[in-house]
């Protein structure tokens, strides 16, 4: 029984964890960039604690809990903002 219970928060306890997303990003180059960007992966409301960065052209964002984002909703964020998502990693 205490197993149990142990497994059951153990469970709890990790679902509460966003799922991490990186992009890669084309046609960035000044922080006028990374500000568009951050705006409409966060008009989504379906990203959250995003940080752009010009350096390595990555977007990397966590999904709001309970609000997972598809690839393509990803792509077209980024499109709106000006710029092309290349590729999308999930970790």
């Amino acid at each position: 029984m205490r197993i149990s219970f142990i497994i059951g928060a153990l469970a709890l306890s990790l679902s509460a964890f966003a799922a991490k997303v990186e992009v890669d990003v084309s046609g960035m180059t000044c922080g006028m960039c990374v500000e568009a960007i951050t705006k409409e992966l966060k008009d989504t409301e379906k990203a959250e604690n995003i940080l752009v960065s010009l350096e390595n052209k990555k977007a990397v964002f966590e999904e709001v809990k309970g609000k997972k984002m598809s690839d393509s909703e990803i792509k077209t964020a980024i499109k709106k903002a000006g710029y092309e998502a290349v590729k999308i990693h999930r970790k």
